[in-house]
């Protein structure tokens, strides 16, 4: 039995806007991971999903935007947690791959010379900063390869002391703002 275009049409709608936002939905959010040296150990350490792009103004500070990372350090019982938030001037855009050496500087990472990227803050657990051991990297550096409104795509290189490294790969999506 065929149903007249005015009933056939509304439906094919339907099922569109259904199927596309069940794709929309479905899209990973972020991909990327940690593999290296850490500790003496060879790591492999997967980025998780909710990792993003953000974009936050909030009431009396200046806006800000950031690239929130967390990876997943399996096999690490001392290690609940390992990420970083990259702050970055408001507007940032990078179309061709461009990198920002990090030093270590009063127990932290701070960028070498004023760029794109305005703060770096480590992350372990849900806590800022690093661990005791291997402590705060040595050197490292970020690379972006592209970042817009809407996505960012990049590495990040940890130089340890002991002679471990890794490096991190990142490619997310705009987050929710805060």
């Amino acid at each position: 039995m065929s149903r007249p275009p005015r009933t056939v049409l509304p439906l094919l709608a339907c099922a569109l806007c259904v199927s596309s936002c069940y794709w929309l939905d479905n899209l990973p959010r972020a991909s990327g991971e940690c593999v290296g040296t850490h500790q003496g150990r060879r790591v492999h350490w997967p980025l998780q999903e909710n990792s993003s792009l953000v974009h936050r103004s909030a009431r009396g500070e200046l806006p800000d935007t950031f690239i929130d990372l967390d990876y997943t350090p399996d096999g690490e019982p001392v290690l609940e947690g390992f990420g970083v938030d990259i702050h970055l001037v408001e507007g940032a855009r990078v179309e061709e791959d461009r990198t920002v050496g990090l030093r270590s500087r009063e127990g932290q990472l701070v960028p070498a010379e004023p760029s794109l990227v305005t703060r770096w803050v480590g992350n372990i657990g849900g806590a800022s900063g690093y661990l005791a051991s291997p402590g705060v990297p040595v050197e490292g550096s970020v690379t972006l390869d592209e970042l817009w409104e809407s996505a960012a795509e990049g590495r990040f290189v940890y130089r340890y002391s002991d002679g471990g490294a890794l490096t991190c790969t990142f490619e997310v999506i705009e987050g929710p703002s805060e």
